[in-house]
């Protein structure tokens, strides 16, 4: 349901004249005279005939004017209570003609508005704002998490990309669907059920930590290059590279087309922006991203942009992207408000790039350094000593969120091996859908003990051989520990498949 105890009173979009456009967001359908949100069958509000009335006029936009004119002396007081409980938004509509065209790349819907939101708001009658959306194929929402049944990808996508074109027209711009796949669908391509859902969901969540490979970053490119190509704008920004695949995705696919084909800069300003939330929940992280861009010869300057006078705005414009999770949204933007404070208050993190990168991670710039140089090292000294093993034991304590490629890298990097696998059992349905005479896979249950006594048993075998110990990077000290029982094993243990990955990358 829409959360609770929303910002009574606000009205956050200036006066109300009758030039303005009254719309309705995409979250709700009108049953009877019942208001329903999008995947609840409860009903979020009971309307008066006065307010269905209103609701049904307003399919398309309607200048207040007219719908003054329609409802008579009630009009404003059903305006307002519309406004208020963020079931309709206001739209201005008389713009600065030929107003300068800033392109911002975001790699999902609402990346843009948590990000630079207030920016956008502040400089709406200066810059004409073309959004563009890399991964605008997704099934991602808040409908799904809280247990509906709401898996369609057309469904989905729809709402998102009609949220992302509300948000465009409140800060005066317009919004572009680049088409591509988010990374949780490409886990699997297709309109998923409940079931696979809640068994795949531990392996949904990993895979969006996973790099994409080499095809799905050309592809990327190609996208980012026509978008360029196709979209002349004196500014061009793009993120700064978050922890998700997604992100590290686009800056490496942004900057890959730009060094690929320079003169897309000619005339164009190029800035990076912070990401939100990972700029108030990884803020350690987002300064690795800046780190390595800044050591491949990137060359940056801080930028900031105040927005102290668009705080509240930024949060209206925020909840326009209701199938999120608007609670935590709003709890990261007011985290994160005063994270870029200076004498004119709170601001956005912005940065000028001036100079393209010197050199290329044959992985992108951002994903190739997603694992430690010794990490990679370690992996690839230890895929060298064992290319010849017949068997290989590998311990799964969690989904590695790539398991169908993971399995193709290990088969190709141990031609002659036979794979003993065994997993927990959040990783039990990915492992087990990937079907392969090489491999024997066990499932044991949940819990340290279980796992202590199958390593126990391990130890008693006398079997020394080839171990991969998959844990993930918070549970890598206990695999450390477990891994001592067989000392006569070689063993690599693994915080992150990307580290197999790039191994192969640096070392095919």
């Amino acid at each position: 349901m829409p959360e609770a105890g929303r910002e009574s009173g606000l009205i956050a979009f200036a006066d109300m004249s009758d030039e303005r456009l009254l719309v309705r967001r995409p979250h709700f359908k009108l049953s009877g005279n019942e208001l329903f949100w999008a995947g609840s069958k409860r009903p979020y509000r009971r309307f008066s005939d006065a307010q269905s009335v209103l609701w049904n006029q307003i399919r398309q936009p309607v200048p207040l004017k007219t719908v003054r004119e329609t409802n008579g002396a009630g009009a404003d007081a059903l305006i307002v209570d519309f406004v208020e409980h963020e079931i309709c938004d206001f739209i201005e509509q008389d713009f600065p003609a030929n107003r300068p065209r800033v392109l911002v790349i975001e790699p999902h819907a609402d990346d843009a508005a948590l990000s630079v939101g207030g920016t956008m708001w502040l400089k709406r009658f200066e810059c004409h704002f073309l959004i563009a959306t890399m991964a605008s194929r997704s099934n991602h929402s808040r409908y799904r998490d809280n247990g509906c049944d709401i898996f369609d990808v057309d469904e989905v996508s729809g709402i998102r990309r009609l949220e992302s074109e509300l948000f465009a027209r409140l800060v005066g711009g317009t919004h572009l669907s680049v088409g591509l796949t988010d990374s949780e669908l490409r886990y699997r391509d297709a309109n998923w059920t409940s079931d696979f859902f809640r068994q795949h969901r531990m392996s949904i969540r990993v895979s969006a930590s996973r790099i994409a490979d080499n095809a799905e970053r050309q592809l990327w490119t190609a996208a980012v290059l026509k978008l360029l190509a196709d979209n002349p704008s004196t500014e061009v920004w793009l993120p700064l590279g978050g922890p998700h695949s997604d992100h590290l995705l686009t800056v490496d696919a942004c900057f890959a087309a730009f060094m690929e084909d320079p003169s897309l800069l000619h005339g164009r300003v190029l800035r990076l922006y912070g990401e939100f939330p990972y700029m108030a929940r990884y803020s350690q992280q987002m300064k690795h991203s800046l780190n390595i861009l800044r050591s491949s010869g990137v060359m940056l300057e801080e930028a900031p942009a105040p927005i102290g006078d668009a705080v509240q705005e930024k949060r209206r414009l925020a909840s326009v992207y209701d199938s999120q999770d608007i609670a935590a949204m709003r709890a990261d933007l007011d985290t994160s408000a005063h994270m870029h404070a200076s004498g004119a208050g709170p601001a956005e993190a912005l940065w000028i790039v001036r100079g393209l990168p010197s050199r290329v991670n044959s992985s992108g710039i951002l994903s190739g350094a997603t694992t430690e140089p010794a990490q990679v090292s370690a992996a690839a000294a230890w895929m060298a000593r064992n290319k010849d093993a017949t068997s290989l034991r590998i311990l799964l304590l969690m989904p590695t969120g790539q398991w169908a490629a993971d399995l193709q890298m290990l088969e190709a990097a141990f031609p002659l091996a036979h794979f003993d696998i065994v997993v927990s059992d959040p990783a039990a349905a990915e492992v087990k859908g990937v079907v392969s005479d090489k491999v024997d896979m066990r499932k044991i249950a949940n819990g340290t003990l279980t796992w202590v006594i199958h390593c126990l048993g391990i130890a008693f075998s006398m079997k020394a051989r080839p171990t991969l110990f998959y844990a993930g990077e918070r549970r890598l000290w206990q695999a450390r520990l477990l891994s001592l029982l067989w000392p006569g094993s070689d063993t690599l243990l693994v915080g992150s498949m990307n580290q197999m990955n790039n191994a192969l990358q640096a070392n095919p």
